[in-house]
């Protein structure tokens, strides 16, 4: 946009421009004071980064129904979670948030079962989502018979009723601090043995730039026991964070990053929902 059009933007909509810029700075303040707030308690303002491939040797794979709209994980963490699934025996997964149903759709693949803890369209509707959310609500996965929904905020979802532990866990609902740190405490309760995984989606907005979410980060960090603080790490290629139990070579991220590796892709086009 050029400074013509800018001046007429802002003359012409001042009230919304003036509310757009103080949205904008409340909320970069607040990343400001959630990382000067990570650096005084924890003494970082980011994981360090486990390569993808010394976290899963061998990473390849396919992956399905993925749509590349808004809303969906990046291609590299479906695989990373059906991967990870895939080398647990019996593999038991829990998604708290599945919104279409991308990730868990292809985990049941190679999972042994699958729960998901997901907001109902009665909830969707309280929170005012729109309608097309609704339509859209796991469209990719409902009718799955491998996969158990629990229609419901996670944040008042009482986990005692499911009577199971979890191999893998992944965490994708809402991102904002207090509900990381309550899903987060929740989940490390079900963990099923000393081989279990937890998945934050969304810890960065970015993959290398210095983008890591500091609420996101202090929610996962307040969240976690402090005898497991030092099993988090950012895996690369993705804006997850993960806690995984055993020692792995890392790295603190700079930007820009020489790559370590590259990506074979194929992508093919599918008509939805499949012509009969």
């Amino acid at each position: 946009m050029n400074k013509i059009k800018l001046l007429k933007t802002l003359f012409s909509h001042p009230k919304e421009i003036i509310a757009l810029g103080i949205a904008a700075l409340a909320r970069r303040q607040g990343e400001v004071d959630y990382q000067r707030r990570n650096l005084e308690k924890y003494n970082l303002s980011q994981l360090p980064t486990v390569d993808m491939l010394d976290l899963i040797p061998g990473y390849s794979g396919s992956i399905h129904s993925f749509t590349y709209l808004n809303g969906s994980s990046m291609p590299t963490i479906i695989l990373m979670l059906k991967c990870l699934a895939e080398r647990i025996d019996h593999c038991s997964y829990l998604e708290l948030g599945s919104f279409r149903g991308e990730s868990i759709a292809n985990v049941a693949d190679v999972a042994n079962d699958c729960t998901s803890i997901t907001l109902s369209g009665k909830e969707m509707t309280e929170m005012g989502f729109d309608a097309g959310f609704l339509k859209l609500d796991r469209i990719f996965s409902k009718d799955n018979p491998k996969i158990t929904y629990h229609l419901h905020n996670s944040l008042t979802f009482d986990f005692s009723t499911l009577n199971k532990k979890f191999d893998l866990i992944s965490i994708d609902a809402d991102n904002s601090y207090d509900s990381i740190v309550k899903d987060t405490r929740n989940v490390f309760k079900l963990l099923k043995n000393d081989q279990s995984i937890i998945v934050w989606h969304n810890y960065s907005i970015d993959i290398e730039n210095g983008g890591v979410r500091q609420d996101v980060l202090a929610g996962i960090l307040d969240g976690t026991p402090p005898e497991y603080r030092d099993n988090l790490y950012h895996v690369s290629n993705t804006v997850c964070a993960i806690f995984v139990r055993g020692k792995y070579p890392s790295t603190i991220l700079k930007f820009p990053s020489y790559p370590k590796k590259t990506f074979n892709v194929k992508i093919e086009a599918v008509p939805f929902p499949p012509k009969s």
